[in-house]
């Protein structure tokens, strides 16, 4: 979800009782380039959400084998000072640091891009207290594994106590019931929101979504072979999916802002999940959490 959470939509979530999180370059006015700017607009974007909301939200970071340049090193640090108690780390598992997480404080969910069971039990045991198992039907950076959502959630809610929040395609409380139906004890939920109200992407992004057909979807590779992504068809999909056909295994996702939030649709890939021309409606986040709740109750 990234540039498409603001505060308006993380505490719309948390509002409506679920768990609002804040994205990746959510609630940015435009691309900033630099640790420091980044680190100072989370920090605002974390001040707006408390304006509008008194109820817990969390914070997207990654460990350091996927941050570079230390922009989610820096979002940590923020987190601390603003004293938000809820990290969301997704990426590679990366046990030293989920201790040092802990150990700071934090409640931590942990979201292994790739999920497996042993990086599940490796979270666990350091202190994570909830873990994501993400199917290969979810739509933004999917696994390159070929585990769906079903089956990954039952993997690792038989291998955890903790509870295993089900991510990929859950769009309603249909799908809701069958992730429960095999351990999950709730839903991490990207795509759906998308198509709320209060959700910053581009009007035409939202209808790009809704009326592609699901047959017309574009997969293709890429971050060198590690994610997929699953994208409307235009004009960087169309390119991913011809560089996989050449070998090439790192072709660009564009440009997020352009894209998604100006709503250029040849800029950047609009990732969704494949379930997602189920739904006919663009509905209030409210709406959204009550239905998706409705499946584990």
């Amino acid at each position: 979800m990234a540039w498409i959470t603001n505060p308006k939509l993380v505490a719309a979530v948390s509002n409506a009782g679920g768990l609002g999180v804040l994205g990746y370059c959510g609630g940015f006015p435009k691309p900033i380039s630099s640790v420091k700017g980044t680190a100072e607009q989370i920090r605002k974007s974390i001040r707006e959400i408390r304006k509008l909301t008194d109820k817990p939200f969390g914070v997207n970071v990654c460990p350091a084998a996927d941050d570079a340049f230390g922009f989610s090193k820096a979002t940590v640090e923020i987190c601390k000072e603003e004293n938000v108690k809820i990290l969301i780390a997704a990426g590679t598992i990366s046990v030293d640091e989920y201790k040092k997480w802990k150990d700071d404080g934090f409640t931590l969910i942990v979201r292994e891009q790739n999920p497996t069971v042993r990086g599940a039990i490796a979270a666990e045991k350091v202190g994570a207290d909830i873990i994501v198992a993400t199917g290969c039907d979810e739509g933004g950076c999917m696994p390159i594994l070929n585990n769906g959502t079903t089956s990954i959630t039952a993997l690792i809610a038989d291998a955890v106590k903790v509870p295993v929040l089900a991510a990929g395609g859950i769009i309603n409380e249909k799908f809701a019931k069958a992730a429960a139906v095999v351990g999950a004890e709730g839903a991490f939920v990207g795509t759906r929101f998308i198509l709320s109200k209060e959700n910053p992407a581009a009007d035409i992004v939202k209808k790009d979504i809704m009326t592609t057909h699901p047959d017309d979807f574009l997969v293709y590779t890429h971050a060198n072979g590690v994610m997929r992504w699953r994208t409307t068809p235009h004009k960087v999909g169309r390119e991913g999916v011809e560089a996989n056909k050449k070998g090439i295994f790192n072709p660009p996702s564009g440009n997020f802002f352009k894209g998604l939030i100006q709503g250029d649709l040849e800029a950047s890939v609009n990732s969704v999940n494949n379930v997602i021309p189920l739904i006919k409606s663009i509905d209030s986040c409210k709406d959204i959490v009550n239905e998706i709740a409705r499946g584990f109750i």
